[in-house]
């Protein structure tokens, strides 16, 4: 039976998840418009930048695993919303290959039950299928509230906060 599972990345890793990095930035760039830097990397992000994730209080990476083989990562940054801290589900990317099945959404109900919080996802507006899956996880994973996040129209952003029942 597949098992999906989430590691902690570990300063070993950060070229591992530096080259997923370039494969997401790759893919996003129809909606996200990012140029590639002088470089040959999108976004300029090195391994050495990466190694701030690991042991951090306020950012948190995830390897994720099928098995024994790589399919993704996950990236959560502290930050400030609506006057409060959250986590906030930055960066996730699943390899094509493993998507349009239950992989993506059993790392949702991992991540949300591990932070055990209320806690923050955004998207481009223009990332059609982000939205889409954010979507039906909505549906799919019991959670205790969504709401979405009033954002300034110029905003490339939608933002949602799930899971915030207990403060109100």
């Amino acid at each position: 039976m597949a098992t999906v599972n989430l590691t902690k990345l570990k300063l070993s890793e950060t070229e591992v998840l530096q080259r997923l990095l370039q494969l997401y930035y790759f893919e996003s760039t129809h909606w996200s418009k990012e140029d590639i830097c002088v470089d040959g990397l999108y976004d300029g992000c090195t391994a050495a930048d990466l190694a701030l994730y690991v042991d951090s209080a306020t950012a948190k990476a995830y390897l994720v695993w099928l098995n024994e083989v790589l399919v993704g990562f996950v990236l959560l940054d502290w930050i400030e919303l609506e006057q409060r801290s959250v986590w906030e589900l930055a960066d996730f990317f699943i390899l094509p290959k493993y998507r349009g099945g239950w992989i993506a959404l059993e790392v949702v109900r991992q991540i949300i039950a591990q932070v055990g919080r209320p806690m923050a996802a955004s998207t481009f507006k223009e990332n059609k299928l982000a939205l889409r899956f954010f979507t039906a996880v909505s549906k799919r994973i019991r959670l205790d509230s969504v709401r979405e996040v009033a954002e300034d129209e110029a905003s490339p952003f939608y933002t949602f906060i799930v899971n915030e029942t207990e403060l109100q």
